[in-house]
């Protein structure tokens, strides 16, 4: 047992973290909080940003449900989260969320124009695509009940709807109802495992990841850090350090 100290909004506070040799999870040492990417680390950095805020943050994108999974759908595969939200913004002033509109033209319409963001128009890439998807799962909204009271049985449901995986499904499902029980393993977040021992190179979220889901969640219960904090931490660190995050991956056997 070791004190870890730090100073928050002119506070002075003291910390006890395990040993360094502790394990968090089977296999995975605590380290040193100043080893960067480290499982210390982590426990360490939620501690002095409370996940980059006051209090644990809210993830709601939405209003309605309907309007959180579009805007989810339309993340993610090399679309950078500004341009997501604003062709999601675009969908949903044009009534087409609100009215479960399943009219695929339209959908690809609309996401086929330019978007202003900021200063600059630009064009939301797999339009037709993701218009494809919408227009599918719109139709099955329609006729489907969702379960809205049970976090894992919500993703295994979304997971059968067209063009949603179980990175997406899980991305809806933490932000609607802010759950700690399912996780996003996107790139940044299985880079992050990686790089804290939890996951090894040869693991794949395309094969493994109900597994890597599960051992994510055991790991952010060890660190005594909400799951839905852990991963939104990482992410965020991750993607501001991409150089530094590919030199010390290729050092990782």
């Amino acid at each position: 047992m070791g004190d870890f100290a730090y100073v928050k909004d002119g506070v002075t506070h003291v910390a006890q973290l395990p040993s360094a040799r502790e394990e968090v999870v089977p296999g995975v040492c605590w380290d040193d909080p100043c080893a960067l990417f480290s499982p210390a680390y982590w426990h360490t950095q939620y501690l002095m940003t409370r996940c980059l805020g006051p209090g644990e943050p809210t993830f709601r994108i939405a209003t309605t449900f309907e309007e959180e999974l579009t805007a989810c759908v339309l993340g993610g595969h090399g679309i950078p989260a500004e341009v997501a939200l604003a062709a999601f913004a675009h969908l949903r002033e044009a009534g087409l969320i609100a009215n479960l509109c399943a009219d695929e033209v339209r959908i690809e319409n609309e996401l086929a124009k330019p978007i202003k963001l900021g200063e600059r128009h630009v064009r939301y890439r797999f339009f037709a695509q993701k218009a494809r998807y919408l227009a599918a799962i719109y139709k099955e909204l329609e006729s489907r009940r969702l379960c809205m009271n049970n976090a894992v049985e919500l993703r295994d449901e979304l997971v059968s709807l067209p063009g949603i995986g179980p990175k997406t499904a899980s991305f809806i499902v933490r932000n609607w109802l802010g759950s700690n029980e399912v996780a996003i393993l996107d790139i940044h977040i299985v880079r992050a495992g990686i790089l804290a021992g939890l996951y090894s190179k040869r693991d794949s979220v395309q094969t493994h990841y109900k597994s890597m889901e599960t051992r994510f969640v055991t790991f952010a219960r060890g660190l005594d850090v909400p799951t839905a904090s852990l991963d939104v931490l990482m992410w965020v660190t991750m993607r501001q350090t991409p150089r530094l995050v590919r030199k010390m991956l290729a050092n990782v056997r």
